[in-house]
């Protein structure tokens, strides 16, 4: 999706496809943020749907930084709300690009998310901080599955 959607949106300008990269990275600092205090920190982590950039920038800008849960809720709000503009942005050229294309994107989105959450989020010992375990636990409570998730 990520690689389909940088070309599509390189056909039409430079400045766009700059733009998302720079979101990718924007979403990847506040991601650092939150990984202060994880035991993942540096290591293998799921991130925001599979965004691995971030544990280890974290371990580069917050080396001695310790896990403050006000410091994690600003990154993890600004974060969400980068991830969902990160999501949003390349909609209206990849709908220029041909109407079928946006149901595309969404269809990758959604088996993303689908396939991505159950494997990776019960394994997470950083789950109750973490939005993605919480989003998970609400999912598991909305469709009435065994909630398996392990808490940090």
């Amino acid at each position: 999706m990520f690689i389909g959607s940088l070309y599509l949106l390189g056909s039409y300008s430079a400045f766009v496809t700059i733009t998302w990269v720079t979101l990718y990275v924007i979403i990847n600092y506040f991601q650092a943020g939150c990984c202060v205090g994880c035991p993942y920190r540096g290591k293998y982590c799921p991130a925001f749907v599979g965004v691995y950039f971030g544990n280890i920038l974290s371990g580069i800008l917050y080396k001695n930084r310790q896990f403050e849960a006000k410091f994690f809720k600003q990154n993890a709000t600004g974060g969400e709300i980068t991830l969902v503009t990160f999501l949003l942005f390349p909609m209206y050229w990849i709908f220029l690009s041909g109407w079928y294309y946006v149901l595309i994107y969404l269809g990758l989105l959604v088996a993303h998310i689908v396939l991505f959450m159950p494997k990776q989020c019960p394994k997470c010992s950083f789950n109750d901080t973490c939005p993605g375990g919480g989003a998970y636990k609400s999912y598991c409570k909305l469709f009435k599955r065994n909630n398996k998730v392990k808490s940090a």
